[in-house]
């Protein structure tokens, strides 16, 4: 199964545009969206990583009255640079040439989009033939310690240059100083086994030599993560492009050199665990690994799923909400009403007990996608009843549906069998 990398505006006129598309993406051509964790912001690496971890790129171009979001410009020009598969999906009210000739694109249009749904699930399905099916694997990943490539790093002073070798160093990572690496013989393989085992890489932007200009065109053409700096107070920013994506400035005036890398790794790595509740993440694992593994096993709801357990005070607009904004949450009202119905009716050490042996019965009864994942909504509702979360329990009983309640009727768990109704509302 291919797993998509979908770049697509989070603006709320957008919202019904993106969930059709997303219902064909995952349903009709049975693909996989990446998660991508939210943040208040945004760098190249970040996007880079996330685009290194999927197989391919669909792009959803829609209408602003300014032109397309540079954003997504941007993420599709990563798409090219990385040589991923892609298919931009296009307004019909944006003029011709905004992506080369060359690139799977088709139009859409705003108000009858519905009824092309056959021209855009083949164009999907062309899509998938150039990823593979399944996709194959990145060829010979490395076993070794995660390495970070460091460029230009000369034209830092030196408490800079020791400052950040000792912040990489911290953060895990093995420094490699591509500067010094010999690049002059092609039959030297040093360069390009570095290029080919990076994790990712720190470029400071204000190196003029040409090594380093030669590693930043090897960076650039690899499609390795990377975060650019500068030391200069008089960077000129580029106005042609959003800033989120151009250099950091590290000087007196930004405070320590750690404090702004380490923003910038945050982003990279995707840091759930300083943002996020750790509860919700051991709920998404559970659920997640409940649910099955990724051949015929994922459905559309799942990703909704993911979403609503994770994102928090995060959110974006991309049709699936029922509300907006931070603890905008209306679904999440009904849930602490329905527990607050039940609440003294219900044990929950005694419910957590009876749902392991629901879930344990579901787990042994799949035979369809969406048994798995009830099943792994089931998990979730015991670890929220350990965790004595009544409405969150509520939550994902509600996701187990009326198969899970037709299970628990026939095995006699009756606290489990009192919960489930309540929250399917019957």
């Amino acid at each position: 199964m291919q797993i998509i990398y979908w770049a697509h505006s989070y603006r709320q006129e957008d919202a019904v545009i993106n969930r059709h598309f997303g219902i064909l993406i995952e349903k009709a051509a049975g693909m996989i969206v990446n998660f991508d964790p939210p943040s208040e912001t945004v760098n190249t690496s970040k996007l880079e990583q996330n685009l290194r971890s999927c197989d391919g790129m669909i792009a959803i171009l829609s209408w602003r009255e300014k032109g397309p979001s540079p954003y997504i410009l941007y993420e599709i020009g990563l798409a090219l640079r990385a040589r991923k598969p892609l298919l931009v999906l296009v307004d019909d009210r944006l003029p011709d040439g905004l992506i080369p000739a060359r690139i799977l694109q088709r139009r859409f249009s705003h108000r009858t989009y519905f009824r092309q749904v056959r021209d855009h699930t083949f164009a999907l399905r062309e899509l998938i033939t150039y990823m593979g099916d399944p996709p194959v694997p990145r060829y010979q990943p490395s076993s070794n310690q995660r390495t970070c490539g460091l460029v230009g790093l000369r034209a830092l002073d030196r408490t800079l240059r020791d400052a950040l070798r000792n912040f990489i160093h911290q953060r895990g990572y093995q420094s490699v100083d591509l500067d010094r690496i010999p690049s002059d013989n092609p039959l030297s393989f040093e360069m390009f086994e570095h290029l080919a085992d990076l994790d990712i890489a720190v470029r400071c932007v204000d190196s003029q030599s040409r090594i380093s200009h030669y590693c930043a065109g090897g960076l650039s053409a690899a499609a390795i993560p990377s975060i650019t700096l500068s030391a200069n107070l008089a960077f000129k920013f580029s106005d042609q492009f959003p800033v989120e994506f151009q250099p950091r400035l590290v000087n007196p005036n930004t405070g320590p050199l750690a404090d702004v890398v380490g923003v910038e790794f945050d982003l990279y790595e995707q840091d759930f665990l300083k943002v996020q509740d750790p509860e919700a993440i051991e709920r998404y694992t559970i659920m997640q690994v409940q649910a099955g593994d990724l051949r015929g096993r994922y459905e559309v709801d799942t990703r909704k799923q993911y979403v609503e357990v994770i994102m928090g005070d995060q959110y974006n607009v991309s049709g699936q909400a029922g509300a907006v904004g931070p603890q905008a949450h209306a679904h999440d009202i009904t849930f602490t009403q329905t527990w607050s119905q039940i609440e003294n009716s219900v044990d929950l050490p005694k419910l957590a007990e009876e749902l392991r042996q629901l879930r344990e019965v579901m787990e042994k009864s799949a035979s369809e996608p969406g048994h798995h994942l009830a099943a792994g909504a089931i998990a979730a509702a015991e670890e929220s009843a350990r965790q004595n979360d009544g409405p969150k329990v509520v939550e994902y009983l509600k996701a187990g549906g009326k198969w899970a309640l037709g299970i628990a009727e026939k095995i006699g768990v009756g606290v489990a069998t009192l919960a489930l109704k309540a929250a399917l509302g019957l």
